[in-house]
């Protein structure tokens, strides 16, 4: 995992590298020396600086940032519907809080396997792609249609379009739908898109 990251962030290395003086560069430049890093080595280097913005990020270290970034700190705070699916295995969330901290917007998936975000499955015609797809729009488009877009339910801009897309007025550039069969969506048309694989 911390390779991936690795080569994924040499592959971004010109745009951090723009201001030298900027700490997000300095961290970047420490990073790339890496050879064969640990995920806590990465962070440490890297993820604790550059992975977010001001004033939560920068952090001291990789365990400082683990500790503030925990979302099962914060996960009784949720105040829509959310879904969460996790794996047992995991490398990096060592703990799930199944009651979804007492929040009953909260629904809490934990499967055997997976790692951390790699529920991968044979596709069509071999291809690979990414089990957790089905169940997230299964559960968008039950949330769209039988929980937030209950006309039962005051104030709800999500709704569902003729095409079937769910959508949220005041931002009808953005949706979501479940395609039958799979098939690849480009969101904004680069090889590297950041919803690439999404």
């Amino acid at each position: 995992m911390a390779r991936n990251l690795l080569r994924l962030l040499k592959r971004h290395s010109h745009a951090m590298l723009k201001n030298p003086d900027h700490y997000v560069a300095k961290a970047c430049e420490k990073a790339l020396k890496l050879k064969h890093p640990t995920i806590k080595e990465f962070d440490d280097i890297f993820t604790s600086i550059a992975g977010g913005p001001s004033p939560i990020f920068p952090f001291r270290s990789a365990n400082e940032y683990y500790t503030s970034c925990s979302s099962h700190k914060i996960v009784n705070q949720i105040r829509v519907p959310f879904l969460a699916i996790n794996a047992v295995d995991d490398p990096i969330v060592r703990h799930v809080p199944m009651d979804g901290g007492g929040n009953n917007q909260v629904v809490m998936v934990l499967t055997k396997g997976g790692g951390h975000l790699a529920w991968f499955q044979a596709g069509s015609q071999g291809q690979v792609d990414r089990w957790t797809t089905k169940p997230v729009l299964d559960w968008l488009k039950l949330m769209g249609r039988d929980v937030v877009h209950n006309p039962q339910r005051r104030g709800s801009s999500i709704y569902m379009d003729d095409g079937g897309i769910l959508r949220e007025k005041g931002k009808e550039h953005l949706g979501c739908a479940y395609i039958e069969g799979g098939e690849t969506l480009d969101a904004d048309g680069g090889e590297y898109s950041v919803l690439r694989g999404l």
